[in-house]
Formats: structure tokens, C-alpha cells, sequence
């Protein structure tokens, strides 16, 4: 789980449906969307090789027949702010528009679920990356403290021969105090086994909890799989349904989008709380709705 391995992924509700329309409201990404649906080839179908009445239809329909309103700020109980936004297109038939402005929901989704998984997966990275850093230098300083203790052995049992001390020594039945650094009292019997253990430890995190649990997260990171994203950056307030009014010289379907809330990052999937609001409000957005049709 991302929150277990302390993984903070910045993609919140007003996020998820400001990216959502910024990518509905580029122009680049409704031209795209457009010339792949059978409504565009249906316009060409009697000139499809004509580079200029392509290039004006387009034109048309990506500035005129498409269209987005920014937010409209609300402020509920407590000072919340509650942000939604309108989206219109305009075709030849109710059915088109529904149609077309379904369909490029779908595909601005697409866009939107693939930048949310490339932020997972920067922030996986980085934190492989950091984690990575962190047990390499645990790793080395182990591996320098190992060292230390292995002269220091060789030392101390170079001075317990010297002394003649080959066994323990003990005082009234008791140890006797002596330097930590080069404990020459346990005897060079013993300083020899323990300098053949401390050489033979190949494995450092065997014996170093802090570094058996660095090398821990970092396996846990190394096998982190992201799956693929899908995610709805919004709720719709109204869903797309088939005009029942004529915008001439075009069918306009209008639909509105509002912001999820309580977004978190999980291993396995994304998820997402909708947000929840009374029916009262609920009912003022569609009147809302309906009076702007």
C-alpha cells in the first residue's frame, strides 16, 4: 500500500477536475478527439481529400460547437468551496451531440487517468530512488564500523598474547573492568573466535536491525507493481442525455461536472469518495442546469 510505505501522491479532488478541464479545453487534444469520430468522417465523406475544408470544419467545430465555462464558486455550510463546471456541444443531430460529447468525456478521462498514473509513478520512483540512497549509505557505514571492529579484535589479541592472557579473567568470581576498545581480559582464545565470526559476516543486515529493515522497505518498493488508473475526476451533476430544445442551427447538449473529494493512493487502485451533498443541493444544480439550457 503506498500510505504503508509512506508514499504521498498530490493528486486531490480540485486536481483531478482541473486537469480534466484543462485537457477538454485544449485545442489540440479536441482536434484529436475529433477527426477520429464517425460524425467528423461523416461531414468529409463527400470531400475527404480536401486539405482546406478539413482544416475550416475543424476549425468550426473545435472553436464554435465545443464549448466550457469556468468554475462557479459556491460556498456551502462551514465555507467549503464547491466548484463544478459546465460542458456544451453542438451538432447536426441531438444524437450527435450526445454522442460526440460523451465520447470525448471518455477520451479526456483516458488523458487524465495516464497523468495520474505517471504521478504514482514519479512518486514511486523518487521514493525507490531515495530509499535506494539511504540503505547504501546504512550499508557503508555498517561496513566501516565492521572494519573498526575487526582492527580492534586483531589488536586486542595481539596485547592478550603479548600479556600471556589466553583465558578469561575474572577477579573474587567477577569480570574485571577493562577498555571496551581493546578488551584484552576475555583472552586471546576468545578475541580469536570472535575477530573469525566478525570476518566471516558476509551479510550485514543479518546482524543490523536498522539495516535488515531499510533493505526491507526497499525490496517491498523494488516489488511495488503500479496498475493501470481509472479513475472519474468528477460526478456529473447532470448526465448526458439528448436535448430536448433546439440551439440553431445545432443540437446543444450541456452537462455539468463537480469535484470529488477523499482521493488516496493504494497499491492496487486509486480511490475515490464522491462527494456527498444533500438533495436540496442536489436539486438547486439541476434547476441550475435547466435554467442555463
Amino acid at each position: 500500500n503506498l500510505t504503508v510505505l509512506d508514499i504521498k501522491v498530490d493528486v486531490s479532488a480540485n486536481y483531478l477536475l482541473s486537469t480534466f478541464k484543462q485537457n477538454f479545453d485544449s485545442q489540440d487534444l479536441r482536434e484529436q478527439y475529433l477527426v477520429n469520430t464517425n460524425y467528423f468522417k461523416r461531414l468529409m465523406k463527400d470531400n475527404p481529400e480536401d486539405g482546406l475544408d478539413k482544416r475550416a470544419l475543424i476549425e468550426r467545430i473545435v472553436n464554435e460547437n465545443i464549448s466550457s465555462v469556468n468554475p462557479v464558486k459556491d460556498k456551502t455550510e462551514g465555507d467549503n468551496e464547491y466548484r463544478y463546471y459546465k460542458l456544451s456541444y453542438s451538432a447536426s443531430t441531438p444524437t450527435d451531440a450526445r454522442d460526440l460529447l460523451q465520447g470525448s468525456i471518455n477520451y479526456i478521462n483516458t488523458i487524465v487517468n495516464a497523468d495520474v498514473f505517471r504521478k504514482i509513478q514519479r512518486a514511486v520512483d523518487l521514493a525507490k530512488g531515495i530509499g535506494t540512497d539511504k540503505y547504501s549509505m546504512e550499508l557503508l557505514k555498517a561496513r566501516n564500523n565492521q572494519k573498526v571492529k575487526i582492527e580492534r579484535l586483531r589488536y586486542a589479541s595481539s596485547i592478550a598474547d603479548a600479556a600471556g592472557v589466553k583465558k578469561p579473567v575474572y577477579s573474587s568470581g567477577s569480570a574485571i573492568s577493562d577498555d571496551p576498545d581493546f578488551p584484552i581480559t576475555m583472552g586471546s582464545d576468545a578475541l580469536n573466535r570472535k575477530l573469525e565470526i566478525e570476518k566471516s559476516v558476509t551479510d550485514l543486515a543479518s546482524i543490523n536491525a536498522e539495516l535488515l529493515n531499510r533493505k526491507l522497505y526497499l525490496d517491498k518498493l523494488n516489488r511495488l507493481e503500479i496498475p493501470n488508473v481509472n479513475i472519474v475526476p468528477f460526478k456529473y451533476l447532470q448526465q448526458p442525455t439528448e436535448p430536448t430544445k433546439r440551439d440553431a442551427p445545432k443540437r446543444a447538449l450541456i452537462v455539468i461536472l463537480f469535484a470529488l473529494v477523499g482521493l488516496m493512493g493504494s497499491v492496487g487502485f486509486v480511490l475515490v469518495e464522491h462527494f456527498v451533498r444533500g438533495r436540496k443541493r442536489e436539486e438547486e444544480g439541476l434547476k441550475l442546469s435547466q435554467t442555463k439550457e
